[in-house]
């Protein structure tokens, strides 16, 4: 009976490694794919073209769009206004936020967009992106700028976006797009479409390789609802009603636990594409108002 049982015991113990070494590779390999880079690129204003470092000696590409200098006062704003600093979603590129700079670009705002690590032009990164990276090279961009900024973030962007932005006095406002709710919570649901019908038998396992990858970071370091409390400066969140990859429903939390944020949830609003909804360029741009 001993026998049995330790016999059972080892087999139980060797599932178990293969099943987690399987969630790690399958965790790797979605870090690094796929990627859908969008060829989009600015056609308003002076651009210029740069490499911002960023942790482990990699470099980011970026644009920097400056307006017209007389954009500014002749919408009736300051010509000191601060930068917007825009960063895409998974698997996108700085050619992914174009539609949105050109929003703000029209009104006398610099802006400026930029590949995370491992997405367009940027360096590579060995293991692949987290929310972690993105929040550390979104960082990285408002340390090289050393200016006031507006963070825009759209999707694992947006979660960026809440993460940098809090207690960083350079942060005057936060627009955060389809951001997700918490980490590892929220992996069900950005992996759900590559994992199709495994997702229940693999996620379990997924979010246990994670979080021993996320083990030497504070909670707050990566999950937006544990930073939502440290936020202190004005916050639009965006959440379309039919996101099929984050539901808005979150957000509503998110938003709850903000003291200044204000929660936008579109009736026909999706994941993506926010900035082609005709109610986008007014809620952004009457938000900025209020908040700088």
């Amino acid at each position: 009976m001993f026998e049995l049982l330790f016999q059972l015991l080892v087999i139980f113990s060797i599932g178990l490694v293969i099943y987690l070494g399987g969630c790690l590779i399958i965790m790797l390999v979605l870090a690094k794919f796929p990627r859908d880079p969008i060829s989009d690129s600015p056609d308003w204003g002076t651009i210029e073209e740069h490499r911002i470092p960023t942790v482990n000696n990699k470099l980011l590409e970026c644009w920097v769009v400056r307006p017209n200098k007389n954009l500014a006062i002749k919408n009736g704003l300051s010509n000191k206004l601060p930068a917007i600093v825009l960063l895409h979603g998974w698997g996108r590129n700085r050619g992914r936020m174009v539609a949105r700079a050109k929003i703000y670009g029209e009104q006398g705002y610099t802006t400026i967009l930029f590949s995370a690590r491992d997405h367009g032009g940027s360096d590579k990164e060995l293991l692949g992106m987290s929310i972690i990276r993105f929040t550390q090279d979104l960082k990285a961009c408002i340390k090289w700028w050393n200016q006031p900024v507006v963070l825009c973030g759209h999707s694992i962007g947006g979660g960026a976006a809440l993460l940098a932005g809090a207690q960083n006095p350079q942060v005057k406002a936060i627009i955060a797009e389809s951001p997700p709710y918490a980490f590892p919570f929220s992996l069900k649901y950005v992996y759900k479409p590559a994992l199709k019908m495994f997702t229940p038998i693999l996620i379990p396992g997924v979010r246990f390789a994670t979080l021993r990858v996320f083990r030497r970071f504070r909670k707050g370091e990566y999950s937006p609802i544990d930073i939502a409390p440290k936020i202190d400066v004005p916050t639009l969140i965006i959440h379309g009603k039919h996101d099929a990859i984050f539901p808005y429903k979150y957000s509503y939390e998110l938003n709850s636990h903000i003291t200044n944020s204000t929660l936008w949830v579109p009736e026909d609003g999706t994941h993506f594409n926010h900035e082609y909804l005709p109610e986008y360029r007014k809620k952004v741009l009457d938000f900025l108002i209020q908040a700088i």
